[in-house]
């Protein structure tokens, strides 16, 4: 009895310290492929199985992970992808204990007649309000018992767990990089929208220069209808308030001639006035096409 009592402990220590191992590994791993790798290597010395499979539920996805022989495959799959006993799982949450083997289990994996007395185990695990579907192929040269399900129960924890941290850091990755794509795209429309300010400024100061510009040009303009046209047009006047002190015979001796004269400069001076207003309008109207 006590040679068995030592065997057990003995066994339970191993087992301990395979476990240790396994779950320091897994913690160190920084992505899906070198998980897969800590799998492959110890996952052998603490469990008996044909083949192993996971599936954790991580928001709307699923990562399905199986292992079989030296062989890993993983997945980010959806759930319309769980073969039919695995749905019954989910539905059910019964524990799943079987000889009949689901040929999309095995398919491409290994042949039922190499298998010795197969048995299918199957679980739905709820770890921290995730569902963990596992299901385990053994045989008789790969034995598994009712008493390794605690050290599976710890296997399927520590994988979890890992999974759940790299999405979760992929996830905020992702975000990361939408944001900071984000900010790019602000930065650089903030920076079209200064340079469109910037252009709308150096617009309205040259337009409000050639309104200046034009102004002045107007002002001059009027400037010289005032002063040109302003003398003869008081020599008229002059010349009309005489008509009240003179005869008719004064008036076409003496005021009729100057008036004429004065007429005609006043005619060559309005002239010279439009001519040279003409020309300054011309100028400025070139200047806004």
């Amino acid at each position: 009895m006590s040679d068995i009592f030592q065997n057990t402990s003995q066994l339970y220590r191993i087992t301990y310290e395979a476990y240790s191992k396994f779950a320091n590994d897994i913690n160190r791993c920084a992505d899906l492929e070198e998980v897969a790798e800590v799998c492959k290597t110890h996952l052998k010395y603490l469990l008996n199985f044909r083949i192993i499979r996971m599936t954790i539920y991580q928001g709307d996805k699923l990562f399905f992970f199986e292992q079989f022989g030296t062989k890993i495959w993983f997945d980010l799959r959806e759930e319309s992808q769980l073969f039919p006993y695995e749905k019954e799982l989910l539905e059910k949450g019964i524990p799943l204990i079987t000889n009949e083997i689901p040929d999309e289990l095995i398919r491409n994996k290994v042949s039922l007649d190499s298998l010795y007395d197969p048995v299918l185990w199957g679980w739905c695990f709820n770890k921290h309000e995730r569902k963990v579907l596992v299901s385990l192929l053994a045989d008789q040269k790969k034995t598994f018992s009712i008493g390794d399900v605690e050290i599976l129960k710890l296997i399927v924890d520590c994988i979890q767990a890992k999974f759940s941290e790299i999405y979760l850091k992929r996830q905020l990755a992702i975000q990361n990089r939408n944001l900071s794509e984000a900010y790019d795209t602000i930065k650089s429309k903030n920076l079209e929208i200064e340079n469109i300010v910037e252009n709308q400024k150096q617009t309205i100061k040259e337009r409000t220069h050639e309104i200046v510009e034009k102004n002045k040009k107007l002002l001059h303009i009027l400037a010289l209808n005032s002063h040109s046209i302003r003398e003869p047009l008081s020599r008229i006047q002059g010349i009309i308030q005489l008509f009240e002190f003179m005869d008719d015979k004064e008036c076409r001796a003496e005021l009729i001639p100057k008036l004429e004269t004065t007429v005609e400069e006043m005619d060559e001076i309005l002239k010279e006035v439009v001519d040279m207003a003409s020309k300054e309008l011309m100028e400025l109207k070139a200047k806004d096409l």
